[in-house]
């Protein structure tokens, strides 16, 4: 007798003959005929019962076929189905509970980038290390591409932090020296009656120094707004050679010292610009030619096509600049040649530099002490 599962199992061939196992309820099935796929339920002695039949692919000698028979207690299989019941309740809130734990492991996983850029966002506003970044993870997904975005705009606030302190530094470095002349020559006047000369004299000096100051303010409200809001400063077409030959003629007219100032400018030019701007560059850099020529000197504005290209190009013979000064020009406020120190705001050529970048251009210095220096300016593809 096979037993699988509290299923009694029996040979049987097609004429109802027993070859192999036992069926408990074989004399009452005996006149029963075989029946594929169907399930037959019979009531003995009280109890209930099924039975199943299939036909076997395997054939006796004589060509008759083979049948097994199973038969199960109706007790059995409601005890079976309970047990499994039974075991799929205490099975049940394990698996939840593994799924729960799984799921919140997961969860805490992928928020862990998010907790860290909270974290990064609340020591950076309480002032501490703007250095730090959020650690990234592996593979690309959008909490990844979060990351990395938010390192960049940490890259970007630093950056910006950095400009801000040192900005405020050199400014009120260089607020200072004009407000203690101001101040000095101001107590030396109310020490005692002084003469009128001695008057003159030291209002001369206040004047000087608050003119130069007005010029820093002003130069650095306008760096300022340039860094900050460059989007304000609309570029509309221009006739670019009308511009350079106006402003070079003006400023011309307003130097002195003897030095002569000639122009070769390209008929016909136009470019897609800020008039305001670029006149501003060009004021600084041939004031800066006047400034730090020599007497009888030249100053040379040239403006002409390279191409698809603009060059733009002003050069003098005067004083020149040296090679170990020379990395540091466009840096706000740098001092180098104690010459310089006392002339201009220290954000001329800074200025100049951050102008040419908003329209595209590149900036090219010679200089050699005593021979002069040549500032090009390339546009490149801004003809129209």
């Amino acid at each position: 007798m096979q037993v699988v599962n509290d299923v009694r199992t029996a040979l049987y061939t097609e004429e109802g003959e027993l070859l192999y196992g036992e069926n408990p309820l074989a004399r009452h099935t005996q006149e029963l005929p075989f029946t594929e796929t169907r399930v037959f339920r019979l009531r003995v002695e009280g109890s209930r019962y099924d039975l199943y039949d299939r036909k076997l692919s395997l054939a006796l000698p004589d060509g008759s076929s083979l049948w097994i028979r199973g038969v199960v207690s109706e007790t059995r299989s409601d005890r079976q189905l309970s047990d499994i019941t039974r075991l799929s309740l205490i099975l049940l809130p394990l698996l939840i509970l593994a799924a729960l734990a799984a799921s919140y492991f997961l969860i805490q996983k992928s928020l862990q980038p998010l907790r860290q850029m909270e974290e990064a966002a609340e020591r950076i506003s309480r002032g501490e290390d703007l250095k730090e970044r959020v650690a990234r993870s592996p593979g690309e997904n959008e909490v990844t591409h979060l990351a990395d975005s938010f390192n960049h705009m940490l890259d970007r606030l630093e950056s910006s932090f950095e400009h801000e302190r040192r900005f405020t530094s050199d400014a009120s470095h260089e607020l200072r020296t004009p407000t203690s002349v101001i101040l000095a020559q101001s107590d030396y006047s109310l020490e005692r009656e002084r003469t009128p000369e001695e008057y003159k004299e030291a209002l001369t000096v206040i004047r000087k120094q608050a003119r130069r100051m007005r010029s820093l303010i002003g130069d650095m409200l306008s760096y300022t707004r340039m860094e900050q809001r460059p989007e304000q400063y609309e570029k509309l077409p221009l006739d670019f050679s009308v511009l350079v030959r106006e402003t070079a003629e003006q400023m011309a007219q307003i130097e002195t010292d003897r030095i002569v100032l000639s122009c070769e400018v390209e008929e016909g030019i136009s470019f897609r610009g800020n008039a305001s701007l670029l006149t501003r560059l060009l004021q600084n850099l041939i004031g800066n030619a006047y400034r730090y020529g020599r007497d009888g000197g030249h100053i040379r504005v040239g403006l002409s096509r390279a191409g698809e290209d603009l060059l733009l190009t002003v050069a003098d013979d005067g004083r020149g600049i040296s090679q170990e000064d020379l990395p540091h020009i466009f840096e706000r406020f740098y001092r180098g040649d104690a010459s310089r120190t006392e002339q201009g705001t220290g954000l001329g050529l800074s200025m100049v530099e951050r102008i040419a970048k908003l329209h595209g251009g590149e900036i090219h210095v010679k200089s050699e002490v005593g021979k002069g220096s040549e500032f090009k300016i390339l546009f490149k593809n801004q003809i129209l």
